[in-house]
């Protein structure tokens, strides 16, 4: 299993924890084997940093600067030891442990002419084989990161299959329609820890550390039987990086422009439209691992937007820390520390398609409850926020068969509206305050070869204030309270197929004064045809109890809502079967596809709706919807001629069976196309196509309304990029929406028009 990480530590924390590991672990029986070595390159020049881990144990570690690794204290028997380095294929070595001895291994590996096999933990809370996984999750490698200058989370989910952003509402394969960021049906966990924000369950996607992320990996289909409230249509796990044995320095600069946009009409309304408006961005990042036992990295960065709409300027300072310590090697204590500051103005909603650069009003009968027409609901919001996380981890390993990790996460939140007039914060007591807090124990056991059991209980509370709430007691102070259990088998039933089983029982009290629960059962199951190709089956439960701002959001500044406190849980159950497989070729290259048919069925979604008798929009229950459809993804990298291709096709047949319509908001058809190549030397070009049509059906409330808010279109999408690899510099050009395609991101916000990005980075 590899092992999660995160940030900052101190001594007392370690006393703690070590206190809690003697009392809790067994005496350790004694270990009698070991294994030592070199590792080296095909040149036989010693390689530093090698990961060499023994698996299915837990047990790990790396080179040091002369290639040479140890790995102590194994019990009698037959291990197999992977030895895996970016830039190298994977080795495994099969070594018989025999007591009173310790083996003596010599490795050589060979450069990656074809990809090595991908590694995944999220499928199972634990490190397996993608190809083995009996479920579909996309992955996203720092390669993939770096090459597009990602530095918001929503850019690089956009390149992912399957996948739907409107705005800032994640949809991976439809669970989601568009409810203005006030509940999420996607899970985003750093390093397998929630990120579930204290005020509305949103994905806060600029707070990231991107300059150490190693990957991203996509769940699609229900995670709630492993990961709980809000895993109900995916999960999207962001996986950071280790300590180099060598310290690693980089500096990434990046500043860019969004071009005029064409149609005069729209620059008339607006004169900031006849500017240029420039966005801008620098991220610093430092990693080094100072022993055996102590590693860091820091990771920071600016970033600055003025926005192609009116009152859509956007500032953002973020940093994170990262501390790992190891003080035996059965101990691993690692803590995650970030802290955010942003101010941003969010456009809302336009004021009609012919006036699309501008926010619009809202006024539906006396919403804003005031005489004054200054008072009557706009469609921008300026806000400033301050977020700070804190996600600390301990591991222990009990035996090469056994061992525990306790996980703690602590959220705090500040939000407060930003006076027009003043141009300065309003006290906090007119915005929002919010606190999400709790703790994860979760147990690993090998029973024996072939079987695995995970066991886990996890316990979280919120506590949030804002003036925007009243919830059941009337006033503007709410909590929630979370405990949960859940366990995980997996069973290797053969050497072909495995199978996997679990549930996770959740337990919810609202605000004091309600309570609901939920069981999310699962079970799926992989047979490999060949060592290449899989055969899998799954079905899972999945469960969202409704967000702060969905249940008790009451309020006419912006959109006149009214609060609903009769608001049920979201539930969904999935089936899925698919093929995934993967075809090496000295000459052709490597080819990887994966398909898969899928039906997914819901009760109880939450929607906003116009309540006319109240004058307002009201988060609702819809009563049963069900939405099916294929999937369909392929890779082909050619190494030799350093060219990679990627192809993702997504079909979605989505009905309300309600009301027997199609559901609002989502799109039949998502293609989603990528090309990288190194033309020659240090040169290398790559494009995305992204097309997804145009939803069959949207909600009309809104454009009862808001002018022109019914008008969508097919999103077709290109963008280009073409850099050069000078050593420690690097530079790059990048061209998005290179045809000045105008579309939608959702109803009534208009998509970003072609802008073009210069970045540099350089490595110390």
């Amino acid at each position: 299993m590899k092992i999660c990480k995160s940030t900052y530590c101190h001594r007392g924390a370690y006393a703690f924890w070590l206190v809690i590991s003697l009392l809790v672990a067994p005496p350790l029986t004694a270990q009698s084997g070991g294994v030592i070595g070199i590792v080296t390159d095909s040149l036989e020049e010693p390689l530093p940093g090698v990961n060499v881990v023994v698996e299915g144990t837990g047990v790990g570690t790396s080179t040091d600067t002369d290639g040479r690794f140890r790995i102590e204290n194994l019990t009698e028997g037959t291990y197999i030891v992977r030895f895996s380095s970016i830039g190298f294929q994977t080795h495994l070595e099969t070594v018989q442990i025999v007591t009173g001895q310790t083996i003596e291994l010599s490795v050589r590996l060979l450069d990656r002419v074809l990809e090595a096999r991908e590694v995944i933990v999220t499928a199972s809370r634990r490190e397996q084989a993608a190809l083995r996984a009996p479920v579909s999750v996309s992955i996203l490698s720092t390669e993939d990161l770096n090459v597009r200058n990602i530095v918001h989370l929503d850019d690089a989910l956009r390149t992912v299959s399957g996948v739907h952003l409107q705005g800032n509402q994640v949809s991976v394969r439809g669970s989601s329609g568009f409810a203005y960021n006030t509940g999420s049906r996607v899970l985003l966990l750093l390093d397998g820890m929630s990120l579930l924000t204290p005020e509305s369950d949103g994905i806060p996607f600029d707070a990231l550390p991107f300059a150490q992320i190693e990957r991203v990996e996509v769940l699609k289909g229900p995670g709630s039987s492993l990961y709980g409230s809000g895993a109900l249509g995916g999960v999207i796990n962001v996986i950071t990086k280790d300590f180099p044995s060598t310290p690693e320095t980089s500096l990434r600069t990046y500043a860019g422009a969004y071009e005029k946009v064409r149609y005069r009409i729209w620059r008339d309304a607006w004169k900031g439209a006849n500017e240029v408006r420039g966005f801008g961005g620098l991220l610093f990042s430092h990693a080094r691992k100072t022993s055996d036992r102590f590693g860091y990295w820091v990771n920071i960065a600016y970033h600055r937007d003025q926005g192609y709409l009116n009152f859509n300027e956007t500032r953002t300072f973020h940093g994170y820390v990262k501390l790992g310590w190891r003080p035996s090697p059965q101990d691993r204590l690692n803590i995650l520390v970030g802290l955010m500051a942003r101010e941003k103005d969010s456009f809302l909603f336009w004021n009609g398609a012919r006036d699309a650069l501008n926010p619009g009003s809202l006024d539906i009968g006396g919403a804003s409850g005031s005489a004054d027409p200054s008072d009557t609901p706009t469609g921008t919001n300026d806000n400033l926020t301050n977020q700070i996380s804190l996600l600390p981890m301990f591991t222990h390993l009990i035996s090469d068969k056994m061992f525990y990790s306790i996980r703690a996460r602590l959220f705090g939140l500040v939000i407060q509206p930003i006076d027009n007039d003043t141009g300065k914060p309003k006290p906090v007591s007119k915005g929002t305050l919010g606190f999400r807090y709790g703790a994860e124990v979760q147990l690993n056991w090998e029973e024996r070869a072939g079987r695995l059991f995970t066991f886990g209980a996890t316990g979280d509370a919120l506590a949030t204030r804002s003036s925007f709430f009243v919830t059941n007691n009337k006033d503007e102070f709410g909590s929630q309270p979370e405990t949960a259990i859940f366990t995980q088998w997996e069973e290797e039933l053969s050497d072909k197929l495995q199978l996997v089983a679990g549930f996770r029982f959740d337990r919810y009290q609202i605000d004091g004064t309600q309570s609901e629960s939920k069981l999310s059962p699962k079970i799926s199951a992989a047979y490999l045809l060949n060592d290449e190709i899989t055969l899998r089956a799954a079905f899972g439960e999945g469960f969202r109890v409704p967000s702060f701002a969905e249940r008790f959001t009451d309020n006419r500044d912006f959109f006149p809502i009214v609060r609903n406190l009769g608001l049920k849980p979201e539930r969904s159950r999935s089936y899925e079967i698919g093929i995934k497989g993967r075809m090496p070729h000295a000459s052709a290259g490597l080819f990887r596809a994966d398909v898969a048919v899928f039906w997914n069925e819901y009760w109880n979604l939450i929607e906003p709706k116009l309540v006319t008798s109240l004058q307002a929009f009201q988060f609702v229950n819809l009563t049963r919807a069900r939405i099916r459809g294929g999937e369909a993804s392929l890779e082909w990298e050619l190494s030799q001629q350093n060219l990679k291709f990627r192809a993702g096709y997504t079909y979605l047949d989505a009905d309300d069976l309600d009301e027997n319509v199609a559901l609002a908001f989502r799109s039949k058809h998502l293609i989603v196309l990528s090309i990288d190549s190194h033309v020659f030397g240090p040169w290398a070009l790559g494009a995305d196509f992204r097309f997804v049509s145009k939803p069959e059906r949207l909600d009309t409330d809104f454009s009862r309304f808001i002018a022109d808010a019914d008008v969508l279109v097919n999103t077709r999408v290109i963008d280009v990029r073409a850099s050069v690899n000078l050593g420690r510099l690097r530079a790059a050009i990048l061209v998005n929406n290179l045809t000045q395609y105008y579309y939608l991101e959702r109803p009534a916000l208009l998509g970003a028009p072609r802008r073009a990005t210069l970045q540099f980075q350089y490595d110390f």
